[in-house]
């Protein structure tokens, strides 16, 4: 539970959400800022239930809150409804985080700060889920705070080892460094969103081919999709993003060594069909982990009826069923 938060509460209301097809929850959102040199944005969700604990959700690169949660289709609610307050971070420069002052990262340890401020604003130690660069975040801010379990989503540990169209992207961008950095400069994806959306027909067949697909074609119903696309898109620094080429070149994960020799609880997952994080990337996290406690799941055909990209392991039709439900049951086991 947040306590002893120097901020304050911005917004309240009660709402019934669909958690996914005919579910729905009555579920208490509050926006909370947490005030400092950089505002952050924190989307705190409950339901009147059973409390078993605290989740702290963090998006990926570029990314926000909508991440977690459509119209459509909610993690948020879901995880709210089996009994946790769940907060939905932006980190600094995206979302409501950016609307309130935060400007952009300059160095990817600035998100790790970000999580370390909200962790240490709570009077218990929290399950974290991140998704993409955000569970990078997660496994960097794990060797400052405790956290009770951490679920690395498809996430950042090794980058682009598997995927050379990222790999020639990242050599590209790195042979551009100078000019890149001679001023700070913030990206926008919003727009790529909107018109990925639009184009609908032929972004979702070119799924099958493009080496960076963010989604296997029809596994996410159009509407949930084009709100996705829409809504979740957001801004970055090229700092970050240079940061990220450096991993995909080689260059090691700066907190892997720190994280080796953390006993946190850890489940990794990974979707089958995942162009951007694929099952290998996933698997270096795992087994690099020093965990005690720690699990590999990987989505795919074979076991669940269905293929899984980056976007559809959270917000796919099949998430629910798949991804979901091993999640909280692997919680409420801690």
């Amino acid at each position: 539970m947040l306590v002893g938060m120097p901020g304050e509460r911005t917004h309240f209301e009660q709402l019934t959400v669909t958690v996914h097809g005919e579910r729905s929850a009555d579920i208490t959102v509050e926006q909370v800022r947490i005030d400092g040199d950089s505002p952050l944005m924190v989307e705190r969700v409950r339901c009147d239930v059973p409390r078993r604990g605290t989740v702290l959700l963090v998006h990926g690169l570029a990314q926000n809150r909508f991440t977690w949660r459509v119209s459509g289709r909610s993690l948020t609610a879901f995880l709210a409804e089996a009994g946790y307050e769940v907060l939905n971070v932006e980190l600094r420069g995206h979302g409501r985080s950016r609307a309130a002052g935060a400007g952009n990262a300059r160095a990817f340890g600035e998100y790790v700060e970000d999580v370390v401020r909200v962790v240490e604003a709570l009077d218990e130690p929290p399950f974290a889920i991140g998704h993409s660069l955000g569970a990078g975040v997660l496994v960097a801010a794990a060797t400052q705070v405790e956290l009770r379990g951490l679920v690395h989503l498809a996430g950042v540990f090794a980058f682009a080892q598997h995927n050379r169209t990222l790999r020639g992207l990242a050599r590209l961008s790195l042979g551009l460094e100078g000019l890149l950095t001679l001023a700070p400069v913030r990206a926008s994806t919003g727009w790529a969103g909107e018109v990925i959306g639009a184009a609908y027909k032929l972004t979702d067949l070119a799924g099958y081919l493009l080496p960076l697909a963010g989604w296997v074609p029809g596994s996410i119903e159009r509407d949930v999709l084009e709100e996705r696309l829409a809504r979740g898109f957001d801004w970055t620094s090229i700092e970050v993003w240079l940061q990220m080429s450096r991993w995909a070149r080689g260059e090691r994960f700066e907190y892997a060594d720190a994280f080796g020799t953390l006993d946190v609880p850890l489940l990794v997952i990974a979707g089958d069909h995942d162009a951007l994080l694929p099952p290998g990337d996933a698997r270096v996290c795992f087994e690099q982990s020093g965990s005690s406690d720690k699990q590999f799941y990987e989505a795919n055909l074979f076991d669940h009826g269905a293929h899984f990209g980056h976007l559809d392991l959270i917000l796919g039709r099949e998430a629910p069923r798949v991804v979901w439900e091993p999640i909280r049951a692997w919680m409420q086991a801690r």
